[in-house]
């Protein structure tokens, strides 16, 4: 599948959530975050509840802004379907890092063992966060 091809894809599941609205989900504290910081245990994006946990996602793979009542923040992860993964807003680049995984709850092993590969070769290709765009002289 192309990149247009998996955007498009992409942008449809995101009217397809959009109609079907969100829950707000209370932050609970994890272990795996950094002092202060509370990531919540689980988030929800219409019918479709992802467990976050403590793994990060390159800021430069996170883009469209899902529909979400409340915090933290919701992105979609380019090239991955919305209703297998997302990026959650921790905040915390020293730790967990800026934006953290959310996997579907219900995922195969396989499944997941290759959307926590893609998400790895993001963090190795790019880093945690994104480099600032350079400037015209």
């Amino acid at each position: 599948m192309t990149l247009r091809a998996r955007r498009v894809v992409l942008v449809l599941g995101c009217l397809a959530v959009a109609c079907t609205g969100g829950r707000t989900t209370t932050p609970t504290p994890r272990p795996d975050a950094a002092p202060g910081r509370e990531l919540p245990t689980s988030v929800h994006v219409g019918r479709i509840t992802f467990d976050v946990s403590c793994t990060p996602v390159a800021e430069a793979l996170v883009d469209i802004e899902l529909p979400h009542a409340g915090e933290p923040k919701i992105r979609a992860v380019t090239g991955l379907w919305d209703h297998q993964a997302v990026a959650v807003l921790a905040n915390d680049p020293k730790t967990c890092g800026v934006w953290v995984l959310g996997l579907a709850q219900g995922l195969s092993g396989e499944a997941a063992d290759q959307i926590h590969q893609e998400v790895a070769d993001g963090v190795k290709s790019f880093g945690v966060t994104a480099s600032p765009v350079p400037r015209e002289p």
